[in-house]
Order: C-alpha cells, then sequence, then structure tokens
C-alpha cells in the first residue's frame, strides 16, 4: 500500500487515491476475501474441518445451511456455472447443489484450504467451463488475525503490532467492494493486504488485534485508510507526490527520526543500470528514448524525497517522469535517493558544489531577476537573513570526500527506505515501539491530524 513481508509487490498500491466514505467499525463486519479468482481460479477445491461440514447459501454474508455432514475433509467441483458436487475423502458424494455458488461452513470455527486455515465460511462460484473462485467470508477482526503477522513480524513488540492493527483494519474497511467485479471486496495478495489465514498468527499478534477491537482511524469526521509500506529512509512523503491527485489531509509527509533505516530490511540499498537498461525500463512504461545521455533528479520534494526525474539521450531529447514513476520505472526500492553521488564532490577548496560541479566560492554573490550573478565581496562572516531569522555565513573548507566511481555508460541509483513512502512506517513503528511510545502515539505520528475511533 508495504510493508514488511510483501514490499517485494508493493508497486501495485501505487494507483490514484480516492477518499473513502465514512464507515463505522465493527468486530462482526463480515469481509468477502478472494482467495483464488480469475487466472487462479482452480478447477476443484479441498477444505478440512475437525468438526465436519455445514451447506448451503449466503444471502449478502448471511449463512444459511442446508445439510450439514460428518465428513472432516471434502473436495468440491462444478459442472457449468450452476452445478456443484460435494464428496467426501472417500469420493462418495455427500451433497448437491445447483444455483450460482455454494456456501460452506466448518463446524469446527476453522477450516483448512491447501497450506493455510481460516476463520469463517466459505463461497463457491463457477465459470462456465467450472472454473471455481473462492471467497472467504470473515469477520472484520478475524481478518486482521490473518493479515497482521504477514504484514509485520509477529514477535515484534505489541505496540508496534496495534499499530499495524489499526491500518489493516482501517485499510480494510477503506477499500469494500475493490474487486467487486470478482464479487467480493479485497484480495489476499499486496494488491490488497497480504491474508493467510491462522498459520503464522501467535498470542502476542492475536493479543494486539483484541486489544484494538473495533478500532479504526479518523480523519475530518470520515474514515482515514491505514496506508502503510516497510521503511521511509528518513520521511515519508505527501500522497499526491506519490500517487498523484488532491491532497488528503491526514497523509502528510514527516521527517521520521525514529527509525533504524539500517537496520530495517532492504533499507539501504543501492542499484545500478547501464544507459541501455535505463532505455529498456523507459520503453518498457511506454516512454520514447533513444541513446540515454544523461539520468538527473531534477526535482525534490519539502521531505528531501525525488518527484520528478529527467532522462535525455544522445540528440538531445528528454523525458520526465514524476510522482510514483520516479521508483517503479527504474525498479527501485523507495523515492527516497540519488543518481551518480549527486551532491558529492572531490574538489578542494571552500564553496557550494552543485552535482559536483563548484557555482560559489566562498565569495558573496548578488543575483538578478535574470538569473545572472555577480560577486560582491566575502560572504565568509556576513549576516543572512534564513527562514529560521538571521545567521553568520561560514564558507567551508577542505576536501570532501568523492563518490565511489560509476561504471561508464551506467547510472548509480543509492538510496534508503522500501516502500511507497506514505503513510506508516512499518519500522518506523518498531522502532518507536522499542523507545516506549504507544500504538496511538504512533499512528499519531505518521497520520496527520487522525483521532481513534471505536464502535
Amino acid at each position: 500500500m508495504k510493508r514488511f513481508f510483501c514490499m517485494i509487490l508493493a508497486f501495485v498500491l501505487c494507483a490514484l487515491y480516492a477518499p473513502p466514505p465514512s464507515q463505522a467499525a465493527n468486530s462482526d463486519t463480515i469481509l468477502r476475501v478472494g482467495l483464488y479468482y480469475g487466472s487462479s481460479a482452480v478447477s476443484s477445491v479441498t477444505l478440512s474441518s475437525t468438526g465436519g461440514f455445514s451447506f448451503g447459501t449466503v444471502s449478502g454474508t448471511t449463512f444459511s445451511g442446508a445439510k450439514t455432514s460428518a465428513a472432516t475433509s471434502v473436495t468440491i467441483t462444478a459442472s457449468g456455472a450452476s452445478s456443484f458436487m460435494v464428496k467426501d475423502s472417500s469420493g462418495s458424494a455427500v451433497y448437491t447443489a445447483s444455483g450460482d455458488h455454494i456456501a460452506i461452513r466448518g463446524q469446527s470455527g476453522l477450516t483448512k484450504l491447501g497450506d493455510y486455515t481460516y476463520y469463517g465460511d466459505f463461497v463457491l462460484r463457477a465459470s462456465s467451463s467450472g472454473a471455481l473462485t473462492v471467497i472467504n467470508y470473515v469477520a472484520l477482526d478475524d481478518y486482521v488475525k490473518g493479515v497482521l503477522p504477514y504484514e509485520m513480524s509477529a514477535s515484534w513488540p505489541i505496540e508496534a503490532l496495534k499499530a499495524q492493527a489499526l491500518c489493516a483494519r482501517s485499510y480494510a474497511l477503506g477499500n469494500l467492494n475493490k474487486h467487486k467485479s470478482y464479487g467480493f471486496d479485497l484480495c489476499n495478495t499486496t494488491n490488497c493486504q497480504v491474508y493467510r489465514g491462522t498459520s503464522r498468527a501467535n498470542a502476542n499478534s492475536d493479543a494486539a488485534v483484541d486489544q484494538t477491537a473495533g478500532q479504526i482511524l479518523m480523519a475530518d469526521g470520515k474514515l482515514a485508510v491505514g496506508y502503510f509500506f516497510a521503511s521511509d529512509g528518513g520521511a515519508t512523503e505527501d500522497n499526491e507526490n506519490v500517487w498523484g491527485g488532491d491532497p488528503v489531509s491526514y497523509l502528510r509527509g514527516v521527517k521520521d527520526p525514529y527509525e533504524d533505516t539500517a537496520s530495517a530490511s532492504n533499507g539501504v540499498w543501492s542499484v545500478t543500470l547501464t544507459a541501455s537498461e535505463v532505455a529498456s525500463k523507459l520503453k518498457s512504461a511506454g516512454y520514447s528514448i533513444g541513446t540515454v545521455s544523461t539520468v538527473q533528479v531534477t526535482k525534490r520534494t519539502a521531505m528531501d524525497n525525488v518527484n520528478q526525474v529527467t532522462v535525455t539521450d544522445t540528440s538531445g531529447k528528454s523525458v520526465t517522469i514524476k510522482n510514483s514513476a520516479v521508483r517503479s520505472v527504474f525498479g527501485l526500492n523507495s523515492i527516497r535517493y540519488t543518481i551518480n553521488g549527486e551532491g558529492s564532490s572531490s574538489s578542494s577548496g571552500g564553496g557550494l558544489y552543485v552535482n559536483g560541479t563548484q557555482v560559489i566560492d566562498g565569495s558573496l554573490y548578488a543575483v538578478g531577476g535574470s538569473g545572472q550573478s555577480s560577486a560582491i565581496g566575502s560572504a565568509s562572516g556576513k549576516t543572512a537573513l534564513t527562514g529560521s531569522g538571521k545567521q553568520t555565513i561560514s564558507v567551508s573548507s577542505g576536501t570532501t570526500t568523492p563518490s565511489p566511481p560509476t561504471p561508464a555508460g551506467s547510472f548509480t541509483f543509492d538510496g534508503t527506505g522500501w516502500g511507497h513512502s506514505v503513510g506508516m512506517s512499518q519500522y518506523g513503528a518498531l522502532a518507536m515501539a522499542k523507545q516506549g511510545f504507544t500504538y496511538d502515539q504512533i499512528v499519531k505520528f505518521y497520520f496527520t491530524g487522525v483521532t481513534i475511533a471505536t464502535n
């Protein structure tokens, strides 16, 4: 949106943001979570439950049973889009159904599907070819228990886990009907939130959900969607600078003094791309470019994250990419990086350097409206009016440390952070929890002006 375990695929979260409607949180709210659908639809489904099963239909999200069976393992297939057959482990038919779906409830309250065990009911719908879409109908907080240990380590401090629980719950409610075309609310991948049921949950992660039961983030009287990601590398970012669209009051970038970026998974990274690789990535993203000559950061945000990159080819043609594309086009971990060691210099002496070039040598300059500058004496010791008030100018001297050489015809991106940078940093939440902050303090730091509501 990730994100500790899911950020490898989290680029998919960089979609345009649409403010959600107000939504009340309730532990009894039933979510419809797609487990298999579309290209992942399956020809058969085997479910296991120690207490046997009840079979029937759903109306809305309400289960209505028509028949029970003591069979602890059943396999469901479909013939066309409206005929379902249920057989036990011996191959004997235990139930048949006609209609556009079949609903199945494990009588023990837990049902195993493949390698994972889930709370709630299962609803299966079939295509004309008999391919099955599998949907888990699950209570909101049971869903959060199945998300939490897959989005954040269940061994982390409980205050960090409680902050993550608020984010997961608020994200889910803010994305109801996201996959309406498939007949469910949320999927179980990083396109929404990773959801795998009870398998990785422990007492610590379940307690984090129970202790925040029904709690959601609110801003301006409406639900605040709890976006999160793995590591900010030093600062989060305003939503419009990543996803475009209008500014959202609670998704404001903040400088992060807490996150231990160096200890975060992929918190510090470096990627080198050849000129041909840069061109290939741009063309794959739909841009037209020739032989790449330069790749430069041409705009940064107030948080010092990259907002615009300009690529120029040998003919002088330029392509400018903005917002989330400055990460996704190049396949980078974050929007917080430099290119070819920008800002460093191997030159000696005092002065100001930009991209390794000395632009001011320590003298005091006057700059006119046309952009021309003239030296008017030494700057050292003079007083300047800054945003922080009057300050005495000092000119640095000495030799700066050069960046490692970049191979000819290639471009090195050195960065920090992992993820889209909007909302809560998970490694930041970890660091804050270790420093004694509570979950409400954590979410209020990362989400501007939010309150916590309980239904």
